[in-house]
């Protein structure tokens, strides 16, 4: 602190000199425990000073990322935000999508899994895997379950065999000779 004596500034240090400790001991302890706080504010003023310098730069540059694909991913989600996931059942396909959304906000995990908006895209994206597993079922080749033997007879008895279940339709017919003889 500066205090003006004679319209000079002079610090608590500066005054505590010009006391007399034997004429005045109260003002004199007062000005020393003035001129210790001043000069600790003093300390703590350069300490942040150097501390803000040191960490702009580090502000400034962008964190190196490993480029690998042999790195391992690590898990940035708290176990809030894990147990959050499962307790809304959000399949593994929208995890990520979860934490684009909820880091695009500024929120955590549990605040965007209640956001109507983020519902409505992961109940749109279940619908949709939904359809495409619904669309899919058939394997690739339409009416492929099997006809059985006796059936196949028949339809060669009727002339209504496919060529490519004549081979079958003879085998079929060689099984039921050798049962009957």
């Amino acid at each position: 602190m500066k205090t003006k004596i004679g319209g000079d500034a002079l610090t608590s240090i500066e005054v505590l000199k010009t006391i007399d400790k034997e004429k005045s001991p109260k003002l004199y302890a007062t000005t020393e425990r003035l001129a210790k706080a001043e000069e600790l504010a003093q300390n703590y003023k350069i300490r942040a000073e150097k501390a803000e310098k040191a960490k702009k730069p580090l502000e400034t540059e962008a964190p190196i990322k490993p480029t690998g694909e042999d790195t391992p991913k690590k898990s940035t989600l708290s176990p809030e935000d894990v147990y959050a996931l499962i307790e809304a059942k959000v399949p593994k396909e929208d995890i990520d999508e979860v934490k684009v959304q909820a880091k695009a906000r500024e929120v955590s995990i549990t605040e965007i899994l209640g956001d109507r908006t983020m519902q409505t895209i992961l109940r749109e994206r279940a619908e949709e895997r939904k359809t495409a597993q619904a669309t899919n079922t058939g394997g690739g080749k339409r009416g492929s379950s099997k006809v059985s033997d006796e059936t196949l007879l028949a339809q060669v008895e009727k002339g209504e065999l496919p060529e490519e279940d004549m081979e079958r339709a003879a085998k079929a017919r060689i099984k039921q000779k050798q049962k009957g003889a």
